[in-house]
């Protein structure tokens, strides 16, 4: 399903129903109603919660919230333990095509 990120403003959302614009820099959710969460978890997660008119229904994100939240916080963790995991193969990788773009391989 697709829907206006502009008229939905999710990572801009906090559970009391206020919009707080931030900067796009900013990567953690600091809600209102006292926890924290990474910006684009938080952001997909409301997402679920958007009905086919494009209209975000939050009440409903809220009382399942508690139920969620465990699930999202270890999608994080296991993000960040796989990005360290891949840090030095992905940087490998990119030397590699960026010389293979010039022209020339360079060795790490």
């Amino acid at each position: 399903m697709k829907f206006s990120t502009q008229k939905t403003a999710l990572s801009q959302t906090h559970f009391t129903g206020e919009r707080i614009k931030k900067k796009l820099s900013e990567r953690v959710h600091y809600d209102q109603t006292g926890f924290a969460m990474h910006r684009a978890l938080f952001s997909a997660y409301l997402g679920r919660f958007v009905n086919e008119e494009g209209v975000l229904l939050l009440h409903l994100a809220v009382e399942q919230w508690e139920r969620s939240e465990p699930y999202l916080h270890e999608a994080r963790k296991d993000f960040q333990i796989n990005r360290e995991r891949l840090g030095e193969s992905s940087h490998l990788a990119v030397s590699f095509s960026l010389g293979a773009v010039k022209g020339t391989v360079r060795k790490c």
